[in-house]
């Protein structure tokens, strides 16, 4: 790479990052580039993980664009993947002049190099976890996540991640694929992620929280659901991540889709106090209206969530129709007066929210700002403000259930 080469960082604003990214995006071919990553990814969660973005300029004329993903977390320095775009299909470039460069713009952070549209090395494994084959991906089932992303959300070509992000080069945090019968039928996968929302005094005493995964996309096909697919990943998940000594695993959900609900509360004993309304710059079958998000926080070296994890008893959902004193925030999208001294709080949230914004979207907005007030007002790790724990129901209404923050529900949290 010639001296005369440039190499900027750009900046990361708020009020200007959707614009810079599409603008970005578009310069390196979207939405025709299957090399590229979707969006609303690069708007939304990429800044959230610790990612930068370098520009690689010639004569003031943007050549390429490096997408810097967190990697490695080591005596308290930083590893980066620079992830390297060719705006210029013809420059040549001097990969150790580049690495010398970012690192030096980064302060000395260890750089790794990495070029998607180089042949790439994929470490195909493959264990049996109650009754299901999961492992990494190889080469064709890189791919095969690509169709199964299409198939599960219908998702358009430019929504739809990378295959290469799945090869040991990358090194994604996460990378895994259900097999049935030899056949992909499920994945999960995530990024390594540093820092995050900050957590209660009593957590950071049991938790390093400097590194952690953010479980960005799972998926299982319509036709093997309700086999345990889905918690048999996150389980799989769960066990990388101790390994490598991570103690917390984030990820974004839709608060009104209840079955997901059941999954994350009230099987894998995971807890919501952050939220995002309109997160996400998308539009599709599943998200008509603002796509506001749960913050998702899994302490997975807790006892709580191990002994979940090691159970194969169904969802733990409660019936409030038997703890009627529970008081609920609010009835359908009305919100309702709540005691200020209630310990145990229900949110109710639609039975089938996919079905009601293909069916009412009037209604289904109108459920969405009810349901942003609430959370947005209620919920924190704060005291006096609310963790959702868990799941309930009362006849055929569907509920999150909350809990008041107070240093006994911290404690026992993170026990």
């Amino acid at each position: 790479m010639a001296s005369h080469i440039q190499i900027t960082p750009l900046e990361i604003e708020k009020n200007s990052w959707f614009d810079k990214v599409d603008n970005l995006r578009k310069l390196l071919g979207a939405p025709n580039n299957v090399y590229l990553f979707p969006p609303h990814f690069l708007k939304a969660t990429f800044p959230k993980i610790g990612g930068q973005v370098v520009v690689f300029e010639k004569e003031q004329r943007a050549i390429g664009v490096g997408f810097l993903f967190p990697r490695t977390f080591q005596l308290g320095s930083h590893g980066f993947t620079l992830r390297f775009h060719r705006v210029d299909q013809n420059l040549e470039i001097d990969q150790e002049q580049a690495i010398i460069k970012v690192k030096e713009l980064l302060g000395g952070d260890k750089v790794v190099f990495y070029d998607p549209l180089t042949e790439r090395q994929y470490t195909k494994t493959i264990q049996k976890v109650e009754g299901t084959d999961i492992g990494r991906p190889g080469a064709e089932e890189a791919s095969e996540i690509r169709s199964l992303q299409q198939k599960i959300w219908s998702a358009e070509q430019d929504f739809v991640y990378p295959a290469d992000i799945h090869s040991s080069d990358f090194r994604t945090g996460t990378s895994l694929v259900a097999r049935l019968n030899g056949e992909p039928v499920g994945f999960c996968f995530g990024f390594y992620k540093f820092g995050g929302s900050q957590l209660p005094a009593t957590w950071n005493q049991k938790c390093q929280s400097n590194f952690r995964l953010e479980s960005q996309l799972l998926g299982v096909l319509q036709k093997h659901r309700h086999r345990g697919i889905a918690f048999t990943l996150k389980k799989v998940q769960a066990r990388n991540a101790q390994r490598e000594q991570i103690d917390i695993v984030n990820w974004t959900v839709d608060p009104l889709q209840f079955g997901n609900a059941i999954l994350n509360f009230g099987r894998l004993k995971a807890i919501a106090f952050d939220y995002y309304p309109n997160y996400y710059a998308l539009k599709n079958e599943l998200n008509q209206v603002a796509t506001s998000r749960f913050g998702i926080t899994w302490l997975v070296s807790t006892q709580r969530v191990q002994q979940a994890l090691s159970s194969l008893s169904e969802a733990t959902i409660q019936d409030l129709n038997e703890d009627s004193a529970i008081p609920r925030i609010n009835h359908g999208s009305t919100e309702s007066h709540l005691e200020e001294d209630a310990q145990v709080v229900a949110i109710e949230v639609p039975s089938n929210w996919t079905a009601l914004q293909n069916k009412d979207l009037e209604q289904a907005l109108i459920w969405r700002e009810t349901t942003d007030r609430i959370f947005q007002q209620y919920l924190g790790c704060d005291e006096g403000k609310y963790i959702v724990t868990g799941v309930g129901q009362d006849g055929e209404r569907k509920y999150l259930i909350a809990e008041k923050v107070d240093l006994a529900l911290l404690k026992h949290l993170a026990m």
